[in-house]
């Protein structure tokens, strides 16, 4: 009998292991692990992305625990870019090839059926926005570059000369200076593994990099029949949202010009991680990326831990694919200082979109700032329907103040720094 007792409680012990092995493996975000009040991100070779929280310290790293993630999670889908489209970047229906295409396309539309309106919740809006339209002001005709009030903006927006210039993302030189933080309502320190260190470019490729025109292309719908894409293309550098479909359907409207596409971190876990490992889904991110030529491909990778995590492994899947495509990162200081200007000045948000972000920092690089697909309402001034964006109607949620973020917009572009399209081209 006591040997009995003794095998059952051994087999019970077990039991209890192998639970918590799986419960750990399951909750804890993958490749981050708790030691002593720190997280790290581990890597192939056991060295490790270490964080330290500033302002209290981390206990647990699991994926629902942090207030941050949460609300990344619920809130990252952003008016000019969107968390993309379940239309893929080339005007294809989905992206990922063989049999992760029926997965990938079930997780995503998944996923993006929660923000496609019904018909009567999208017709209430246009009819809202219809009347919203009548009291929006227009902006001033005849536009003229003011060169002086520019140079102002720029100094202003980023505040910090150290961030001047195009010096504005994450390098080796930056993290060595100054250090990582993550950008959130908690900033959390991070220390850099070599491995990781050497994944950064040495220095920013726009440091000290002037363009005489870039064209900004927000995802709004108002850039569907507006035949737009000559002018866009025109610019001498253009930068896109959110790895938005291009192709022949849109081109007339938008160009295909890119020299710049950004991802928002949280479409990485359902378009290209493969399983809870979050393994990079590497043929599908090229076969997307071919899209867009040659362009660097940005990520606003510090929000949290878990999108340092994500956009970093990104990085880490091109480099070895001989690609042209760079993977950057704007420098957490830097976001967070712009968004703090914006805050001062009207915008009413936790932090800034990322079409206002690139924005400002399309200021810093070019001398004459060019935007289109920037308008927040489902009416035109001519009381034409439009959806959220060129290629689809989901909804944002509200984590930004896109009205406030407009109506600066507006006035930059009556002051003379930007100069802001909201009607056809042609």
């Amino acid at each position: 009998m006591t040997r009995r007792r003794r095998d059952c409680a051994l087999l019970l012990f077990s039991l209890a292991g192998l639970f918590l092995l799986y419960y750990t493996s399951e909750h804890v975000i993958p490749g981050y692990k708790t030691l002593e009040n720190r997280v790290y991100l581990s890597t192939p070779r056991s060295e490790a992305l270490t964080a330290s929280s500033v302002e209290e310290p981390i206990t647990e790293d699991r994926e629902t625990s942090s207030p941050i993630e949460l609300d990344e999670a619920e809130h990252a889908y952003d008016h000019n870019e969107g968390l993309g489209s379940v239309i893929g970047p080339s005007g294809g229906l989905t992206n990922s090839p063989g049999k992760a295409k029926a997965t990938e396309t079930s997780r995503f539309q998944k996923f993006m059926a929660q923000y496609i309106p019904e018909e009567s919740v999208a017709k209430e809006k246009f009819l809202a926005d219809q009347a919203a339209v009548q009291s929006v002001p227009t902006e001033a005709p005849g536009w003229v570059y003011n060169k002086t009030a520019a140079d102002m903006f720029r100094k202003r927006v980023v505040g910090d000369s150290r961030f001047a210039n195009g010096d504005f993302l994450v390098t080796q030189e930056m993290v060595e200076k100054y250090g990582l933080t993550t950008d959130g309502a908690k900033p959390v320190k991070i220390d850099v593994p070599t491995e990781v260190l050497k994944g950064f470019p040495t220095e920013s490729p726009f440091k000290n990099k002037h363009f005489s025109t870039c064209s900004v292309v927000g995802n709004g719908g108002i850039l569907k029949g507006s035949g737009c894409g000559k002018k866009i293309d025109a610019s001498e550098f253009v930068f896109r949202f959110n790895m938005a479909p291009m192709g022949d359907t849109y081109m007339e409207d938008i160009g295909n010009k890119t020299n710049l596409i950004t991802m928002n971190p949280s479409m990485i876990k359902y378009r290209y991680e493969t399983d809870t490992r979050r393994e990079i889904d590497v043929k599908a991110l090229l076969h997307d990326l071919s899209a867009y030529g040659d362009s660097y491909l940005w990520i606003w990778a510090f929000l949290s831990q878990r999108h340092a995590r994500s956009a970093v492994n990104v990085q880490r899947a091109l480099l070895g694919t001989g690609v042209p495509n760079q993977v950057i990162f704007p420098y957490p200081l830097v976001t967070g200082s712009i968004t703090t200007f914006w805050t001062k000045n009207g915008v009413e948000a936790r932090r800034s979109s990322t079409g206002l972000l690139l924005v400002s920092l399309a200021t810093q690089m070019c001398e004459e700032v060019r935007l289109y697909g920037f308008w927040p309402f489902h009416a035109d001034r001519n009381n034409r329907r439009l959806t959220e964006h060129y290629y689809d109607n989901a909804l944002p949620k509200e984590a930004h103040s896109i009205p406030d973020e407009f109506r600066q917009l507006q006035l930059l572009h009556n002051t003379g720094v930007v100069r802001l399209t909201t009607h056809p081209c042609q």
